[in-house]
């Protein structure tokens, strides 16, 4: 065996990381005729042999260093690992090393991929990848898959639920003592694991996991909730304080939110063609569902959308901003949580509007799967859960029926002067 030829730049991985990523491995010869060089490029770096044939040389990937891996001797080489089977090259068939997803693909590649061929376009693609920026993409992102397994995953899974919040750059404070809050913290925890498994799901079903690579991602589990709690739906002196305080333009788009159920990014959407004025409609296209909603209007939404179209021509959005430019994703914000705070209302979103129209729909029908259709939930059981409360109580009807027990409780009943109750 050739003796191990010292090179400070490659024999450890925090030398390695300090060299300029180039188009030209940097090479160290080890016997006469062979070289073993480092690639490192932009996104991933390989262990590389250089072979004397005939008047020139062959090149060959031998596998990935272990930068940011332990080694495994497969396909994770340390520089003492790298070393040998250069020279063992010469006398052995050259035969394919084993390869990582895409020659050395790490967690956060398959995710980016997955956004791109998967998530592109869809209402949850910004809202994904923002948190999957800020929760995943430096830390267990940076891993190689074929290094990562069950236990990995759990690890970060768990750590994230115990990481405090943070908000445009500042940390929050986080008791962890406090279910709520850690409540929250778990359900942000599954909201990144599942663009994980999604990810690599996506990837193994299109064949772009190795062959060998068990699907080690099934095996971990989300946090348990519980119940979630009911949304945040307005009262209807609360909807006359937030339309009295919000900005004309704003209170323009709460009204339409109000009339339809629609989401934001619905309403923006709008172009006085989707109102049907013959029918009393307005078309919604859902981008988180994929369907088209032609929803009814009642009178008072039949108005106001006449006024909010008149001299409109078909294809000019319905909503616009008071500066005549279009509603972007981000120009609600700000104006909604100036309206909110002047309306002294706690706990309230611009969804707070397609929940509160969910309530008011059911509170005038009694019909849960009326609710669940103007909705567009594909499930009736989400619109139960969210609004059972506003349905009839059975139980306390029946409560009512029950036979007097002929039990007296009388209105002098009070407790013995100098008895102390004894601890039980």
């Amino acid at each position: 065996m050739a003796r191990q030829p010292r090179d400070h730049r490659l024999e450890t991985r925090e030398a390695r990381l300090k060299l300029k990523a180039r188009k030209e491995p940097y090479w160290r010869q080890i016997v006469p005729g062979t070289f073993l060089g480092y690639y490192r490029g932009k996104r991933d770096a390989a262990w590389i042999v250089r072979q004397r044939e005939g008047v020139g040389y062959r090149h060959q990937r031998i596998g990935t260093p272990d930068d940011h891996a332990a080694a495994d001797g497969q396909v994770v080489l340390s520089y003492a690992q790298a070393v040998p089977l250069s020279t063992t090259l010469q006398v052995e068939e050259r035969a394919s090393r084993p390869k990582h997803y895409r020659d050395g693909m790490t967690l956060g590649k398959v995710v980016d991929a997955y956004f791109e061929e998967h998530l592109a376009g869809k209402g949850s693609e910004k809202i994904a990848r923002q948190s999957w920026a800020l929760h995943g993409a430096d830390s267990i992102g940076s891993k190689l898959v074929t290094a990562l397994d069950a236990p990995a995953l759990r690890k970060w899974h768990k750590a994230l639920a115990a990481k405090a919040p943070v908000i445009r750059g500042k940390v929050q404070p986080f008791d962890p003592a406090d279910p709520d809050q850690l409540r929250g913290r778990k359900s942000t925890a599954n909201r990144n694991l599942t663009i994980v498994k999604a990810a690599l799901n996506y990837a193994w079903a299109n064949d772009r996991l190795p062959a060998d690579l068990p699907t080690w991602w099934v095996k971990v589990t989300p946090f348990e909730l519980g119940e979630d709690p009911p949304p945040r739906m307005l009262e209807r002196d609360e909807i006359t304080r937030l339309l009295n305080t919000a900005a004309p333009d704003l209170r323009e788009l709460l009204t339409g939110a109000l009339m339809t159920g629609g989401r934001r990014g619905e309403l923006v959407a709008l172009q006085t063609r989707d109102y049907s004025p013959d029918h009393g409609t307005v078309r919604l296209y859902q981008s988180k569902t994929g369907k088209t909603l032609l929803q009814p209007l009642t009178p008072e939404g039949e108005s106001f959308f006449q006024r909010a179209t008149a001299g409109k021509g078909p294809m000019d959005p319905i909503f616009m901003r008071a500066d005549g430019r279009a509603w972007g994703r981000d120009d609600v914000t700000k104006p909604m949580l100036a309206a909110v705070a002047a309306a002294k209302l706690d706990d309230v979103s611009f969804k707070t509007t397609r929940a509160t129209y969910g309530k008011l729909l059911l509170i005038a029908t009694k019909d849960i799967e009326m609710v669940a259709r103007a909705l567009g939930h594909s499930d009736s059981r989400i619109t139960r859960k969210h609004y059972a409360q506003y349905l009839p109580n059975e139980v306390a009807r029946a409560v009512a029926k029950m036979p007097r027990l002929g039990v007296f409780v009388g209105d002098n009943v009070s407790p013995l002067k100098g008895k102390k109750r004894r601890a039980g």
